[in-house]
């Protein structure tokens, strides 16, 4: 029979080897660190069971994740807003009904947007149809802006020289 304490009673200490500080220190380029903990003990039974943790971040993943949310929100409001510029002159150009409360809206909603650039060029007038240059001037404007943020973002966070390590993991291991 073993004559072990059993763990699981109050008042057990676990004997442990002094526990090392955690170790960090660079890892790779590009502001990466590592960070590694090992403990190691014996148990009751006598067996050694070795305990080791590491994690490695990259500033430059966090950099990219940045570069990455900067351009998907700019490009998703860009693409709600021409959706909406696209109708508008589709719905200008058809000669939509104006009392239709659908038509109102948009219109109401689109002249936000379009206002500026009203007069830059006369609209062409076919009938009850308009083909509004201004709503197609908007969206080449709107579209370059986005392309300015994005690229702007992508300057801003753009990875850290040299920037080789792009990983982040977290490990934890034991051996029994």
């Amino acid at each position: 029979m073993n004559d072990a304490p059993d763990p699981r009673m109050q008042g057990y200490n676990q004997p442990t080897e002094p526990v090392p500080p955690p170790d960090r220190r660079p890892y790779g380029a590009g502001g990466a660190y590592s960070q590694s903990q090992r403990e190691s003990y014996v148990d009751p039974a006598g067996n050694r069971v070795e305990n080791s943790v590491q994690f490695v971040e990259d500033r430059n993943q966090r950099r990219a994740y940045m570069r990455y949310w900067v351009t998907a929100v700019t490009y998703f409001i860009l693409g709600v807003l021409e959706v909406i510029l696209a109708l508008r002159l589709i719905f200008r150009l058809l000669g939509a009904n104006e009392d239709n409360g659908f038509i109102t809206f948009l219109y109401s909603l689109s002249h936000v947007f379009v206002g500026p650039f009203n007069g830059i060029f006369n609209d062409q007038a076919l009938g009850r149809s308009v083909f509004e240059i201004s709503t197609v001037v908007a969206m080449l404007v709107y579209a370059l802006i986005a392309w300015g943020i994005v690229s702007l973002g992508r300057l801003l966070f753009a990875p850290l020289p040299p920037g080789q390590q792009s990983i982040t993991t977290s490990r934890r291991d034991r051996s029994f």
